[in-house]
């Protein structure tokens, strides 16, 4: 069976693409939105979001809350989860 695209992508490229991704579901996320959101452990998520604030590619706007680098939306803790299959 083929993978998709989003199956071949690292857990750094899959983080960038929630946090860019459409307002339904992207947007700010907590670490804890992230980890359901992908289904990576929340180790992983934690040490890759540091180590990417560190580079510039995402921010910190409160604590365990993270957008991408000079996104102007606001965190929304309500977001539906999204499944991914």
């Amino acid at each position: 069976m083929k993978k998709t695209k989003f199956e071949t992508m690292t857990s750094r490229e899959k983080i960038l693409w929630l946090l860019e991704s459409d307002d339904e579901y992207g947007g700010p996320q907590s670490v804890n939105d992230i980890c359901k959101n992908l289904n990576i452990p929340n180790t992983n998520v934690r040490s890759l979001v540091i180590r990417m604030m560190k580079t510039g590619k995402i921010e910190r706007i409160s604590k365990g809350v993270y957008k991408i680098a000079n996104d102007s939306r606001e965190y929304v803790s309500s977001k539906p989860e999204m499944k991914l299959e």
